[in-house]
């Protein structure tokens, strides 16, 4: 979507009769990647249609079927030398409907995985490794796999436009899960090769839990339970290939956190049971949404 600043009729206009807004009053202070947010306001001249964004009332040309009064959903692509947005505002069904939802969050996921298993390896080790430096052969601690990856995103438009597409969507989950259940994330980055990850994030106080599930090339879907308290870690584990637990768990022992290396505890390994075969998300969507049969509730 390009950005422009209107001069013709139908314009949203101040007092003066002048526009209450243009793109260069908008780009100031904004950057490359950042997601905004507005909304659709009415159809402008020449087939442009005239959008909210974050208090800037801007000429635009939208890339999809318009729906005055819709919210939709940005990412800044380029700010020079003309505003480029790109838009990741999920299709309307999947607001209103937590199946489309769940659907469309599963499809973007694909399209994005598929990028990024042609991009970097998030959890390639240091050139030259030291074979017999501690840890040498950990994975990558998860938050520097995280910045490799988003160094990665900002020099991919598509894959960073299906990412902030993804984070979106998660946005639109929260309303439909349990309050108690925690946050939803995506967290590519948790550990090598996790593939189709959902994740549930909890605080309490000093107290970080974290519900992921995710597929594994060798030990098929997997479950997890992984808490962290006062400097102390461990793990409930459920395989659909319990035969890889061994070296799975195995290599979580050796998985850095920040700067230290924790090593945490496996309480629980197991079978994936058939409950939790589905996933994190669609079970406890689908559970919030049954005493609302018949209705379409708006987020």
């Amino acid at each position: 979507m390009r950005v422009s600043g209107g001069t013709s009729g139908g314009t949203p206009s101040g007092g003066d009769g002048r526009d209450r807004s243009d793109p260069q009053t908008f780009k100031r202070g904004r950057q490359v990647g950042q997601i905004v947010r507005g909304r659709l306001l009415a159809p402008g001249p020449q087939g442009l249609f005239w959008v909210n964004l974050a208090g800037h009332k801007l000429l635009a040309a939208l890339d999809h079927e318009p729906s005055p009064g819709r919210e939709l959903v940005f990412r800044i692509e380029r700010l020079e030398p003309e505003l480029l947005l790109r838009d990741i505002t999920p299709p309307p069904s999947a607001v209103d409907d937590p199946v489309l939802l769940l659907a469309a969050l599963a499809e973007t996921r694909s399209r994005f995985e598929a990028l990024l298993h042609r991009g970097p390896d998030l959890f390639a080790a240091p050139i030259p490794p030291d074979p017999n430096a501690p840890g040498a052969n950990a994975p990558l601690a998860p938050l520097a796999a995280r910045k490799r990856l988003f160094d990665w995103l900002t020099s991919t438009p598509e894959a960073a436009g299906l990412y902030g597409r993804l984070r979106e969507l998660l946005r639109l989950a929260r309303p439909f899960l349990p309050t108690q259940v925690g946050r939803p994330v995506y967290l590519p980055w948790a550990f090598p090769g996790l593939d189709a990850s959902e994740g549930l994030v909890t605080r309490s106080g000093r107290a970080f839990t974290l519900r992921l599930f995710g597929r594994l090339a060798e030990a098929g879907r997997v479950s997890g339970i992984f808490s962290l308290s006062m400097g102390r870690a461990s793990y409930r584990l459920s395989l659909e290939r319990p035969e890889a637990g061994e070296r799975l768990v195995a290599a979580l022992a050796a998985v850095r956190l920040g700067r230290r290396e924790l090593a945490p505890v496996c309480v629980h390994l197991g079978p994936l049971a058939p409950a939790e075969a589905g996933g994190l998300f669609a079970p406890l969507i689908a559970g919030a949404a049954r005493p609302f049969t018949g209705l379409r509730l708006r987020v």
